[in-house]
């Protein structure tokens, strides 16, 4: 009965989660269009924090805002949630279109004490792909 009533609960706070994680999307995307990348490095999970040093997450976000500009879209084509006793995560993936160009975004919230925190970020555009620059 305690597994049951447990999973249940999980089930009913997904849509609050996922507004949750919708919203943090948003906030980073206009800290990004503000190149405000020092508040994204200190609103992060303590784990990303200890994994990516601020200055290489700095030097990434800058490179994808020279290359594509500000979003101007973003349209989220998948997620995931995934609840655990430690902390659960919530995984969205976007197709965002910038000034100059298209990318596909991966951002992996975690969820611990009710606040979100950025986990994991990753993005992909042939605008990046360093093989294309000449």
């Amino acid at each position: 009965m305690t597994c049951c009533t447990a999973v249940l609960l999980a089930s009913c706070s997904t849509p609050a989660d996922i507004g949750s994680a919708s919203a943090a999307g948003k906030k980073f995307h206009d800290r990004f269009n503000q190149q405000d990348f020092a508040s994204i490095y200190s609103d992060a999970d303590p784990k990303f924090r200890a994994a990516v040093k601020q200055d290489a997450l700095a030097s990434l976000l800058t490179k994808v805002h020279d290359r594509l500009g500000n979003v101007t879209d973003s349209t989220r084509t998948g997620f995931n949630v995934n609840y655990n006793f430690g902390g659960s995560t919530i995984t969205f993936t976007y197709s965002t279109t910038f000034q100059q160009g298209e990318g596909r975004e991966q951002f992996v919230w975690l969820k611990s004490g009710g606040e979100l925190h950025l986990l994991n970020y990753n993005i992909k555009s042939p605008a990046l792909d360093e093989s294309n620059v000449q």
